[in-house]
């Protein structure tokens, strides 16, 4: 019993920096961590897979890399400024079907399109409800969404208009 109320005590006072979990948490706090840590594997195997795939010169690739790179660890030790930038990344993922449909009428199949977005709602639910807020020691703001919402799109727009308009 001492060491379990040792564990709680340094869990409530943010002595433990990484994202985790712990027997006695709730089911809430545990799908929370859990989907923390998926986003960020399978934010590390997609920058992988970027790097590996693109012709750029090596400077361009190390600083993108290293980007990746604290913004994959920055969640995982629950950064709030890696916390914005992730949700900025799943908004503008969100977002990119939509206005690639409104710009140059390009339709994503159905069934693809409900799983994306499912996929991608339980991905935002899981870095803004009360349990992710507690992790990251954040007091509960819906607001800050607002601009990252119209950020992503603004990234989209110019993106689409970019390399698929011209």
């Amino acid at each position: 019993m001492l060491f379990s109320d040792t564990i709680e005590q340094n869990q409530t006072k943010g002595n433990i920096m990484l994202t985790k979990f712990y027997p006695r948490s709730s089911f809430k706090t545990k799908f929370t961590v859990v989907t923390i840590w998926s986003i960020a594997l399978t934010m590390m195997v997609m920058m992988v897979k970027f790097i590996l795939s693109q012709e750029i010169n090596y400077l361009g690739l190390i600083s993108l890399g290293i980007l990746g790179t604290f913004v994959i660890l920055g969640i995982l030790l629950r950064c709030k400024i890696a916390r914005w930038f992730t949700l900025l990344t799943i908004y503008s993922l969100f977002f990119f079907p939509l206005v690639n449909y409104l710009m140059i009428g390009e339709i994503f199949p159905p069934t693809l399109a409900i799983l994306y977005i499912f996929l991608l709602i339980i991905s935002i639910y899981s870095l803004s409800n009360s349990q992710a807020m507690e992790l990251f020691y954040i007091d509960s703001n819906p607001t800050e969404h607002l601009p990252l919402i119209l950020l992503s799109l603004t990234i989209n727009t110019l993106y689409i208009y970019q390399f698929n308009v011209i």
